[in-house]
C-alpha cells in the first residue's frame, strides 16, 4: 500500500495546526532522549510550544499528515539569497522507517527549486549520527561546523539545480 502525504504550509493563526506541530516536535524529543541518548530536542510541553510559536513569527513552518488526516512530520523552511535552509525536520516516531522522511525531504528540495534556489542547507547536532546518515543518504555533504551555546552542529547541503 502507498502511503499518500498531505503538506500543509502553517500561518501563527492556525492555533491546531501548530499544536499539531508542537506535539510532533515534543514526542520526538521524548523518543530520541529515550532512544539515542539525544537529549537536544528533550523539552517540556511548555518549552517545546513557545519553540514553535517563536519559529511561527521568522520561518515557514510545514505539517505533513497522512491520507487519514493525521499529523506525521513536520519542518520549516527559511529562503536565504540563492539557498533553503531546513530545520526542525521531525517524524512522529509512530511513523519512523514509513517513508514520511524521505518525502518531507523530497518536498524540501521542491520548494528549493521552486525558488530558484541553487541549494538546501541545514545544521545537524554532530551527535545525531541518524539524522547525519539519512542526510548523506540523501547526498548531503558536510561543508562546515558552528557552535550554538550547548551544542556543536554540522553544517550539510545539497546542491539541487536550477528552477523547474
Amino acid at each position: 500500500m502507498i502511503t499518500v502525504y498531505n503538506v500543509h504550509k502553517v500561518k501563527l493563526y492556525h492555533i491546531s495546526k501548530l499544536c499539531g506541530v508542537g506535539k510532533i516536535l515534543y514526542r520526538c524529543g521524548k523518543h530520541m532522549a529515550k532512544e539515542q541518548a539525544l537529549h537536544h530536542w528533550d523539552n517540556s510541553w511548555l518549552k517545546t510550544w513557545v519553540v514553535v510559536m517563536l519559529c511561527a513569527l521568522k520561518n515557514e513552518i510545514y505539517l505533513v499528515k497522512n491520507q487519514e488526516g493525521t499529523a506525521v512530520a513536520t519542518f520549516q523552511t527559511k529562503t536565504i539569497g540563492d539557498s533553503l535552509h531546513f530545520g526542525k525536520l521531525a517524524t512522529d516516531p509512530d511513523q519512523a522507517g514509513k517513508g514520511v522522511g524521505s518525502f518531507c525531504m523530497a518536498t524540501i528540495e521542491r520548494l528549493a527549486r521552486q525558488r530558484g534556489c541553487k541549494c538546501v542547507r541545514c545544521e545537524v547536532y554532530d551527535k545525531s549520527e541518524h539524522a547525519i546518515a539519512f542526510y548523506t543518504q540523501k547526498n548531503y555533504r558536510v561543508t562546515g561546523e558552528c557552535n550554538s551555546i550547548k551544542y556543536r552542529q554540522l553544517k550539510m547541503e545539497k546542491t539541487v539545480g536550477e528552477k523547474v
